[in-house]
């Protein structure tokens, strides 16, 4: 019987792990070794070592779309994850009532498919037919931005769309964290005679901690592997504007070197995207770790 259990529980351990290994791990070490070669599908590949790296680096396209992409991530998870805590501090709270309609309706935008949203987003924000232009122009405003087209308003417009859409994500992890917090604390905070706002700094801030770290780890390694809102929100045909240097990001940088047969480049852009999510998961960690140190010393 025991033997059959322990059968049992490898064969639940294998499969997924087997699902990690075909479709991450294999991938990820085939592209890292993919990067020191230069391929465009046709033939073997030629070893050239770190060339391709140096060709990145000496790209002018490269260095705005690693900028857009580390700005992307800075910009728009830490205002998703902040908002969502506030939302949820306010939901949980005794005298709210609807927290399962509100829940529902902040949790939407997260099932619902991005090619959806970037399509709705762009109707809202087109420069002739658009609800936002139509409505500047009835108070007054003749002559408004081309949301899509003009500078960094598509990057800007992205950004918000982002952090609309991982808001609801976050709201739902944060209920949740929040209904862990023993209510002993609140009380004696109560007894205490502490304001709303020192309860929500020195006791619930820190009790969902854990569920920040983990949304902001998770965010940022989302972040860095933008390609499908900025796809569809920008265009997607050569020559549109996600060729510009203000919306372009590594991902969708990627994808046309992949359009132009050049696979041991792509693979090189990839590298870099592996190591800034390495170093950033890292770092965030490293932070949280610290602080929740300091937290349980004091």
């Amino acid at each position: 019987m025991a033997g059959r259990q322990t059968r049992s529980a490898y064969f639940f351990v294998v499969f997924p792990l087997g699902i990690l290994l075909v479709f991450t791990l294999v991938p990820t070490v085939v592209g890292l070794g993919l990067s020191f070669f230069q391929w465009n599908g046709d033939g073997p590949p030629s070893f050239v070592g770190f060339r391709n790296f140096q060709a990145l680096f000496r790209d002018a396209k490269f260095w705005p779309a690693l900028r857009n992409t580390m700005v992307y991530g800075l910009v728009s998870v830490p205002p998703a994850v902040l908002l969502a805590f506030l939302l949820a501090v306010a939901v949980h709270a005794r005298w709210f009532r609807g927290k399962a309609l509100v829940r529902t309706l902040f949790f939407m935008p997260t099932i619902i498919s991005v090619v959806a949203i970037g399509f709705v987003w762009r109707w809202l924000l087109d420069d002739q037919a658009g609800l936002l232009n139509y409505g500047l122009r009835l108070v007054g405003v003749d002559d408004p931005p081309n949301w899509l087209q003009d500078g960094y308003w598509p990057f800007f417009w992205i950004i918000v769309i982002s952090v609309w859409q991982k808001v609801g994500f976050c709201l739902v992890l944060y209920l949740a964290a929040l209904a862990g917090i023993n209510e002993t604390l609140y009380e004696a905070a109560e007894v205490d005679g502490a304001s709303r706002v020192a309860v929500l700094r020195h006791i619930t801030w820190p009790q969902a901690a854990p569920m920040t770290a983990f949304l902001m780890v998770t965010g940022v390694i989302s972040a860095l592997m933008v390609f499908d809102l900025v796809y569809v929100v920008t265009g997607s045909t050569a020559g549109s504007i996600s060729e510009s240097d203000y919306t372009n990001v590594l991902n969708l940088f990627i994808f046309r070197q992949f359009g132009y047969s050049r696979f041991g480049y792509a693979s090189a852009i990839g590298v870099v995207i592996f190591l800034l999510t390495v170093v950033a998961t890292a770092a965030q960690l490293g932070l949280f770790a610290e602080r929740g140190g300091k937290g349980a010393a004091r």
